[in-house]
C-alpha cells in the first residue's frame, strides 16, 4: 500500500498527527466507515463483511476490526477506503467535516457512497447527498461510470452493477484529475453485504437473489482494490500476482 504511505508523509509535512502505531497499521487494509453530523451509521455490520470477503478472495492483508471514524475527525485521513451508507436527509456538513473530506479526496483518499434508503428516504438522501457534493467539490460532476473502467476489471470481470437492489444499471463517480476519488451507488451494496449476529443476511436481495448477492459482493471488491491499487497499468505486476493467488486469468495487457 505504498500509495497510501506517501499519503501519510504528507499529513505529516501539513501537520496531521499520525502515530507509529497508525503507520505500522497501513499495510493492512479495514473498511472505515465515516460517522456525519454525529449520527450512528447505517449497516453497522456490512463494512466487516465486505473486509472478511477481500481478505478470503485477494491476496491483500486485511485487519477485521469494526472501525468508525467521524468524517469531522483527522482520523479519516488514515484510511485510503472510506464508506458512508445514507439512508435519509441529512443537513448540511458542517464546515470541519466537507474541509477534511475535501482534504481527504484530493490527497487521494477513496470514498464509496452508498444510497441504502428505501422509497422516500432513498430520494431524500440524493438530494442531500447531491447537494452536499456541490459545495464538496465545485466544478466537479458526478458522471455515470463507463463499463469500460477499470474499476470493472480492478479484480472481477463484471458486466453489471448490483447491491441489494437493481435500480440503476451504473455507478456515478467524481473525477479528480484522472482517477475517479468518489463512487455513488444507487442499490445499497451495503444491504448486500450486512449479515446479522448470527451470521444470516440480513436482507433479500430482490430480484435476483443469491446470483445478485454475489454481484454485489464482486463489485465491493473491486472498489476496495481500486481504492487500494487505482489504475492498475500503473500497478500491473501486483494485480497479476493477486490474481495467481486466486488462479483466476491476467486482464490482457492493455493499450497506450
Amino acid at each position: 500500500m505504498s500509495r497510501w504511505r506517501l499519503v501519510v508523509g504528507l499529513l505529516v509535512v501539513i501537520g496531521v498527527p499520525v502515530s507509529t502505531g497508525e503507520a505500522s497499521d497501513l499495510d493492512c487494509f479495514r473498511v472505515a466507515q465515516v460517522a456525519v453530523g454525529g449520527r450512528a451509521p447505517a449497516r453497522p455490520n456490512a463494512p466487516m463483511v465486505l473486509a472478511q470477503e477481500v481478505r478470503y478472495r485477494t491476496a491483500v492483508e486485511v485487519r477485521l476490526d469494526r472501525v468508525v471514524v467521524p468524517m469531522a475527525s483527522d482520523a479519516i485521513y488514515q484510511y485510503p477506503f472510506l464508506l458512508w451508507v445514507g439512508e435519509g436527509a441529512f443537513p448540511p456538513l458542517a464546515d470541519e467535516e466537507r474541509n477534511h473530506l475535501r482534504t481527504y479526496l484530493q490527497l487521494g483518499g477513496f470514498l464509496l457512497v452508498d444510497n441504502a434508503g428505501e422509497g422516500p428516504a432513498r430520494e431524500a438522501f440524493e438530494k442531500s447527498f447531491r447537494e452536499e457534493f456541490r459545495r464538496l467539490l465545485p466544478g466537479a460532476d458526478l458522471q455515470p461510470i463507463p463499463p469500460t473502467h477499470v474499476i470493472f476489471r480492478s479484480f472481477y470481470r463484471l458486466s453489471s452493477v448490483a447491491g441489494r437492489w437493481r435500480l440503476r444499471p451504473y455507478l456515478e463517480g467524481a473525477l479528480l484529475g484522472d482517477r475517479v476519488a468518489l463512487v455513488y451507488s444507487h442499490n445499497d451494496l451495503s444491504g448486500a453485504w450486512a449479515r446479522d449476529g448470527f451470521g444470516r443476511w440480513e436482507f433479500e436481495t430482490v430480484p435476483g437473489g443469491a446470483v445478485q448477492r454475489e454481484e454485489a459482493i464482486r463489485l465491493g471488491v473491486n472498489l476496495a482494490l481500486y481504492g487500494l491499487l487505482l489504475d492498475y497499468k500503473d500497478e500491473q505486476a501486483h494485480v497479476e500476482g493477486l490474481l495467481n493467488r486466486r488462479r483466476l486469468p491476467a486482464p490482457p495487457p492493455q493499450g497506450p
